[in-house]
C-alpha cells in the first residue's frame, strides 16, 4: 500500500552513505504481517532499501497494531509531510484511499489534512494521458504545466503540447497562452448568469448534493437552471471509477434510489 512508487538512485545512494557513517537514527515502522509470519512496512521504505544495500541483517523498528485503512493513511500522510511523493503518486494515493474505503473527497481531505479542492485538483491529474503522467512522474513536466494542459480536454492535443513543453522548455504561462490559442480562448469561460445564481442556491439543493455524494462516493454538482429544472453531474477519475458509478446508476434505475 506504499503510495510512493519512484525511488531515485541518487537519493538512495545519499541515504546509503549517511547510514554507513551515522547508522539508522530513525527506526522504520512496521506491523505484524496478516499471514502470521514476519512484518509489513508502514513507513521507512527508503531507509529499509538503503539498509539492504549495505547488507545489514537487522535494523531498529517500531511495531504498531493497525488495520489496512490506517496503514494506507499513515503511509500517505508520512510521504506528504516529507514531500516525498510526485504529483501522480499523490493523486493515486488519494484515489486508492477513496476507492478502497468508499470515501468522498471531503472525507479524504479531512483524513490527510488537506482542503477538498486540493484533493479534487490532484485527482484531475489522473485524467492525463499515460505518456504525460509519466512525464509528470519524472519531473519533466511540473504540476503547473499539467494543470494547464488539462484545459485542452483532448488526450492527443495534451500529449502533443506536452512534448513541446519538454522540447522547448515552455513556462507555465506560455503553456496557458498556447492552450487559450488552441481552444479559442475558451479555457476559462466566463461565469453564466445561471452559474452566478448557483452561488445562492437554496439549502435543499446543497442537501441533495450531500445525499448524492454519500450515495455515489464522489463529487456531485447540482446546477439549477430554472424553478424546477437543472442538471446533476457526477465526477469520475479513471475507468474503474466510471464503471463503479455506472453500476450504481443502473442498479438505481432498476430498483429505484432510496
Amino acid at each position: 500500500m506504499q503510495p510512493r512508487k519512484e525511488f531515485r538512485e541518487e537519493d538512495l545512494a545519499d541515504l546509503e552513505a549517511s547510514l554507513r557513517v551515522n547508522g539508522l537514527i530513525q527506526p522504520v515502522s512496521v506491523r505484524p504481517s496478516p499471514t502470521g509470519t514476519g512484518y509489513e512496512l508502514i513507513a521507512g521504505e527508503r531507509r529499509f532499501r538503503a539498509a539492504q544495500r549495505l547488507n545489514w541483517s537487522e535494523i531498529p523498528a517500531i511495531v504498531r497494531e493497525i488495520n489496512d485503512k490506517e496503514l494506507l493513511t499513515l503511509a500517505l500522510v508520512e510521504n506528504l509531510q516529507r514531500a516525498d511523493l510526485n504529483p501522480i503518486e499523490e493523486a493515486e494515493g488519494y484515489q486508492q484511499l477513496m476507492s478502497t474505503y468508499s470515501l468522498t473527497q471531503q472525507e479524504t481531505a479531512e483524513i490527510v489534512g488537506k482542503d477538498r479542492s486540493t484533493i479534487a485538483n490532484m485527482l484531475r491529474l489522473l485524467g492525463l494521458p499515460a505518456s504525460v503522467r509519466r512525464q509528470v512522474r519524472d519531473g519533466a513536466i511540473s504540476l503547473g504545466h499539467a494543470r494547464a494542459l488539462l484545459a485542452l480536454g483532448d488526450d492527443i492535443r495534451i500529449a502533443d503540447l506536452a512534448k513541446i513543453v519538454v522540447a522547448e522548455g515552455l513556462s507555465v504561462r506560455e503553456v496557458e497562452q498556447r492552450v487559450r490559442e488552441t481552444t479559442g480562448g475558451r479555457a476559462r469561460p466566463k461565469k453564466s448568469a445561471a452559474t452566478k445564481a448557483g452561488n445562492h442556491r437554496p439549502a435543499e439543493a446543497r442537501q441533495i448534493e450531500e445525499q448524492l455524494r454519500r450515495r455515489f462516493q464522489t463529487d456531485v454538482k447540482l446546477t439549477l437552471t430554472g424553478t424546477a429544472q437543472g442538471q446533476i453531474s457526477l465526477s469520475f477519475y479513471n475507468n474503474e471509477d466510471l464503471s463503479r458509478l455506472l453500476e450504481l446508476l443502473l442498479e438505481g434505475a432498476e430498483q429505484g434510489l432510496t
